[in-house]
């Protein structure tokens, strides 16, 4: 059995701002879901995935390339709190990443999502 990837739309567009490890992220993930199988249970994660090797930093207004990014870290999706849910429950309302957090720092167990970003 194949599981289909469905579309996601984020209901707002901005920046990412890490800055602390292991804090949440701001803005908040939040995202509207929609064509599910009302009756059936569906786990939702979050997986960060590199758009490309390099690393970038936020300067004068802008995202500029900073160099070769670091060796990718052993993956880790983080699993909604509210899993597994009803396709009914999660179409309902607004699904909210909020509880996420980032890390860099790859001996942190607590769930979180490992990042490769420069922290700021």
């Amino acid at each position: 059995m194949s599981i289909p990837t469905l579309p996601v739309v984020p209901l707002q567009t901005r920046k990412l701002l890490v800055n602390c490890v292991s804090r949440q992220m701001f803005p908040q993930m939040k995202f509207r879901v929609s064509g599910l199988d009302a009756k059936a249970k569906y786990i939702l994660l979050l997986d960060i995935v590199a758009a490309d090797d390099y690393r970038y930093k936020f300067h004068n207004s802008r995202w500029m390339v900073a160099g070769k990014a670091d060796p990718e870290m052993p993956k880790r999706m983080y699993i909604h709190p509210d899993s597994p849910s009803t396709g009914e429950q999660w179409m309902q309302k607004v699904v909210s990443f909020h509880k996420l957090k980032l890390t860099n720092n790859i001996s942190d167990k607590h769930g979180f999502v490992s990042t490769n970003f420069d922290i700021l």
